[in-house]
C-alpha cells in the first residue's frame, strides 16, 4: 500500500515549515550521501553517524540516535519515509504547533532507535532511517484523525488499484505488518532483511501515547471520527482486501499440502491459482479501460492508468506461466 494523499484533506491551518524543513534535510543528506557512494567514501560515513545498539549501549556516540534518523539505506527507503510523512506530516504539525512537532517528530526518532537497541543490544549493525520518527507522526494522525480517508496505491501480485480507506484501517494495517514482523525478527523465525520493524511499531506506539497526552494536557479532544454514516473504505479496497484473503488462503493451503507430501497437487494447484489471477487481473483491466467500474476501480482518469499496468501485470504472470 502506498499512500499518495488524504481525503478530504483535514485541512491545516498553519504552512508545515518543521515537515518541509525534514523533508528537505532528509533529500539533502541522502543526495550526499550518494555522492559518496560515487566515491566510495560511503561506509566510512555511515559508521559515524548510523545508530549502533552495541555502541549505544557502551556509551559511545550517543547523539547518533539523532543523527541516524536523517540517514538512509536506499532510494525506496527515502521516497517510501518522504512520501508518508509528506502526506501525514502537515495536519499533525499543525494540530501539535510547530515547535511540539519539532521536538515529537525527533523524540520519536530516538525510542524507536532505543526500543530497538533493547531487542538487539549487540547488534553490530547501524540502523538508519526515519521511519521510526514518520511511525511517530503516523500514531499521532491515526488518533487525531482516525476517519479522515486516505487515497492509497494497493497492489500485490498482478492487482493493483487506487483505493479509498480511513486512516484508522490503512495505518492500523501498516501497523500490524510491524508488530508481526517485529515477532518474527526478535524470535528470529525467518529472515526479515534488514528493516527494523520494532522500530517502526515502538515509534508508532510513541506517537499514540505522546500526542493523546499533549491533547490530554491542553484540554483538547483527541479524536476526531467525522459523521457516523460515513464509509469506512470504498469498493475497490474492500474487493482488493478480499482478493488478497481469497488468494492468500489458496497459497496457505498449496504450502500446507507440499508439506504433507503431496507436492505435485501442490504445484496443480498453485499453477491454477496463478493462471486465474493473471486472467481476472486482464479481464478486469479490460473492463476498467473500457469505461465500467470493474471488480478493482471505476472509470475516473487515473484508475485507467493504473488499468494499463495491471493488464500488463496480468499478461506478464500468464507469460512467465506458459512461457509465451
Amino acid at each position: 500500500m502506498l499512500p499518495y494523499r488524504d481525503d478530504p484533506r483535514p485541512g491545516a491551518t498553519r504552512f508545515p515549515w518543521f515537515t518541509i524543513l525534514f523533508l528537505i534535510i532528509n533529500l539533502a543528506v541522502f543526495g550526499y550521501q550518494v555522492m559518496l557512494a560515487t566515491t566510495g567514501e560511503i561506509d566510512g560515513f555511515i559508521e559515524r553517524w548510523g545508530f549502533y545498539p552495541a555502541d549505544f549501549w557502551a556509551g559511545e556516540r550517543l547523539y547518533t540516535a539523532v543523527t541516524a534518523v536523517f540517514l538512509h539505506g536506499g532510494v525506496l527507503h527515502i521516497v517510501s519515509n518522504m512520501i508518508f510523512l509528506g502526506i501525514f506530516g502537515p495536519n499533525v504539525e499543525d494540530q501539535l504547533g510547530r515547535r511540539t512537532y519539532f521536538v515529537f517528530y525527533l523524540v520519536g526518532g530516538v525510542v524507536a532507535s532505543i526500543a530497538y537497541a533493547l531487542a538487539f543490544p549487540d547488534m553490530d549493525a547501524p540502523l538508519v532511517g526515519a521511519s521510526g520518527a514518520i511511525a511517530a507522526v503516523l500514531g499521532g494522525y491515526v488518533l487525531l484523525f482516525p476517519r479522515a480517508m486516505v487515497r492509497s496505491l494497493l497492489f500485490v501480485g498482478p492487482f493493483i488499484t487506487a483505493g479509498r480507506v480511513a486512516a484508522i484501517i490503512l495505518i492500523g494495517f501498516w501497523f500490524l505488518i510491524q508488530v508481526v514482523q517485529s515477532v518474527v525478527s526478535v524470535l528470529a523465525i525467518a529472515d526479515t532483511g534488514n528493516v527494523a520493524f520494532l522500530a517502526h511499531a515502538a515509534g508508532f506506539v510513541f506517537g499514540i501515547i505522546a500526542v493523546g497526552a499533549i491533547r490530554e494536557a491542553r484540554d483538547q479532544p483527541v479524536t476526531h471520527w467525522g459523521k457516523g454514516d460515513e464509509h469506512w473504505w470504498n469498493r475497490s479496497f474492500r474487493n482488493w482486501i478480499l482478493l488478497m484473503i481469497t488468494f492468500g488462503i489458496g497459497l496457505v493451503l498449496v504450502q500446507f499440502m507440499a508439506e504433507a507430501g503431496s507436492e505435485a497437487l501442490a504445484s496443480l494447484i498453485q499453477s491454477g491459482l496463478l493462471i486465474l489471477a493473471g486472467l481476472v487481473a486482464i479481464l478486469d483491466g479490460w473492463w476498467r479501460l473500457r469505461g465500467y467500474d470493474a471488480l478493482l476501480g471505476s472509470t475516473q482518469r487515473l484508475e485507467r492508468v493504473v488499468a494499463i499496468i495491471q493488464l500488463v501485470a496480468g499478461v506478464s504472470l500468464l507469460s512467465s506461466i506458459f512461457w509465451i
